[in-house]
């Protein structure tokens, strides 16, 4: 079911807010998530990690991945483990988008969107399936992507590797580090001792000073 909470977003990436968009725009992106339903193949894979704390390095049990990140460091002060996350859409939606941008680029635009708001919805589910697998006195920080912060896009690989994500749901990278498929997200979550914010925040993000939200009084997290 297509949520107004789910139309709002779309149409913030696209730098509209709900209240400014007419019947006709919003009616496409209701059809955008509609199209998604039909071609969309979403699939998540995660596993729960150990965290090795040695003196000022951080690394992931078991493996020889350094969590060389300032604000991973901070985000897993009260974690002993950790979700290594990755979720897709599948490749069917790249295929749309692209098809979508030789012929109208407004249509591609809503359509990318809607695809933007379902993978993240997708994570969303998924760590409502891993909340509820939690010990008492366990709780979830908030989902740290690689490129949010000072966490390199270097550690997709790494979660990848550890995923065995191609395999799994046919998730892959280029050499610069870019998802294949598009639409999807790799993440890192802590298991804490204590309850967490699990907000995103403008504080974490190195895009502060040139964020398309914040330039329109906007923002994407609080």
């Amino acid at each position: 079911m297509v949520t107004e909470s789910m139309i709002s977003d779309a149409l913030r990436y696209i730098g509209l807010p709900i209240e400014k968009a007419d019947e006709q725009v919003k009616e496409k992106v209701i059809q955008g998530f509609k199209h998604l339903e039909q071609i969309a193949h979403p699939k998540v894979a995660y596993q729960k990690m150990g965290l090795i704390k040695e003196a000022d390095e951080l690394t992931l049990h078991g493996t020889l991945y350094n969590l060389e990140s300032q604000d991973l460091k901070r985000l897993l002060v009260n974690c002993d483990s950790c979700i290594l996350m990755a979720a897709t859409l599948g490749i069917e939606v790249d295929r749309k988008i692209t098809n979508l941008q030789k012929l109208d680029m407004l249509e591609a635009m809503i359509f990318d969107s809607c695809a933007s708001v379902l993978v993240e919805k997708l994570c969303d589910e998924a760590e409502d399936e891993m909340m509820r697998t939690l010990e008492e006195g366990q709780y979830l920080t908030m989902r740290f992507s690689p490129g949010y912060g000072d966490v390199p896009l270097e550690l997709s690989a790494a979660i990848l590797d550890l995923l065995s994500a191609q395999k799994r749901i046919g998730l892959t990278q280029t050499k610069t580090h870019m998802l294949l498929p598009t639409k999807s997200i790799t993440a890192l979550i802590g298991i804490s001792s204590q309850k967490e914010n699990r907000q995103k925040s403008c504080g974490y993000c190195t895009l502060v000073k040139t964020c398309m939200y914040r330039r329109r009084g906007d923002r994407c997290g609080l």
